[in-house]
């Protein structure tokens, strides 16, 4: 019996020892398996992370590069241009912004003075012109892509024009149909000036450039523009002064005779005004877009 019983003890105890064994190893196994399970979750937790943020990074609005040649957006007073110019008004100034898509408003002044003066058949002559104008103008461009233009507009003329004359005493002249000599002893001097029938007055002009370019690499243009402006009726007065001599003797220019050839002669060169009624317009210049 007590070998029986010891043997039983043995056993027992490899029993428990095997099975002891058997659970730990189970538990190690477990663990492991439960780090392999856990372990990709939050690798790919972390990597999904780091690609929203990235994501994030690349979503946010970056300033848009304008391509050089790119045509810009047009739109009422949004840009503005200024240059110079020269022509037949005289040199000045301009000034433009666009009101549409193919249409600029234009506005510019111009002044305008000159002096000559002549010797013609003994009798002294000496002319002065003194102009001042504005104008409002609309530049309208009808064919995409080119810069031709039309420009119906107004221009404001406020305008001096004056000749006047000296008849050195002995010399001969004319006036109407009639010759005189001008008297020694008190030479014969007169002054006219032409006042033209508008100070207001419609104007059309045709061309080529525009001062606001429609690329955003340029800015530099050379509008070169030719038209007229409708001045009306243009008028001359005449005014003589000192003594004048004829077949009959000598007198005052005050004379009713000599004056009555006065206005006719006036009346003539009216007549003869009454074919220039415009006002011819050709300007060149340079003109830069901001």
């Amino acid at each position: 019996m007590p070998n029986l019983r010891t043997t039983i003890v043995s056993v027992a105890a490899v029993v428990l020892t095997s099975v002891s064994a058997g659970v730990a190893q189970n538990t190690q196994i477990a663990s492991a398996g439960f780090a392999e399970a856990t372990g990709p979750i939050s690798t790919a937790a972390s990597s999904s992370s780091s690609a929203a943020e990235s994501a994030a990074v690349t979503a946010m609005p970056q300033p848009r590069q304008r391509p050089v040649n790119e045509e810009i957006r047009i739109r009422p007073f949004s840009r503005v241009a200024f240059g110079s110019k020269l022509g037949t008004l005289g040199w000045g100034g301009q000034i433009a912004t666009p009101i549409a898509r193919r249409i600029n408003l234009r506005g510019g002044v111009d002044i305008f003075n000159l002096g000559y003066g002549l010797t013609s058949d003994g009798t002294n002559y000496y002319a002065s012109t003194h102009l001042k104008s504005g104008t409002i103008q609309a530049d309208v461009y009808p064919f995409a892509h080119s810069s031709f233009h039309v420009s119906p507009g107004v221009m404001i003329f406020r305008n001096s024009l004056t000749a006047s004359l000296n008849v050195p005493g002995g010399n001969s002249f004319s006036v109407g149909d009639t010759d005189y000599t001008s008297d020694p002893s008190n030479p014969v001097n007169g002054n006219g000036a032409i006042k033209f029938g508008r100070n207001t007055m419609p104007m059309l002009t045709i061309g080529f450039g525009n001062m606001i370019q429609r690329r955003e690499s340029r800015h530099l243009s050379f509008p070169v523009e030719l038209g007229a402006a409708y001045t009306g009726q243009n008028t001359i007065a005449i005014n003589m002064q000192g003594g004048v001599c004829d077949s009959q003797g000598c007198g005052s220019a005050n004379d009713p005779q000599f004056q009555q050839n006065v206005q006719q002669q006036q009346a003539k060169i009216n007549e003869q005004m009454k074919r220039f009624q415009i006002y011819p317009i050709l300007t060149t210049g340079v003109t830069y877009r901001f």
